[in-house]
């Protein structure tokens, strides 16, 4: 479990200092009704989050991708194909 977290903390910690959010939050400031809209945009995104990652829980945890201690063949296979992805996005970009 503890392998789990700090395998994936680095993603999370990404993920909350991405400046999309920040930028966004920023810019609705600058709004007449900025506070009130800041704020409940900082509460939606932290929501929106925290529902994502119970999701991803709820189906990744009672699935158990392999009963040994290496991974299962398809959680290979998922990881290639979705490099692939953000690959050619990469490159689209």
């Amino acid at each position: 479990m503890g392998d789990a977290i700090g395998g994936t903390l680095g993603l999370a910690v990404g993920v909350a200092i991405s400046p999309a959010p920040i930028i966004a939050i920023i810019l609705m400031l600058a709004t007449p009704r900025g506070r009130a809209n800041g704020t409940l945009f900082a509460i939606g995104w932290l929501a929106g989050l925290a529902a994502l990652g119970t999701v991803v829980l709820l189906l990744a945890g009672p699935a158990d991708a392999s009963g040994d201690t290496e991974p299962a063949t398809w959680v290979g296979w998922l990881q290639l194909i979705l490099g692939m992805v953000l690959l050619l996005a990469a490159v689209r970009q």
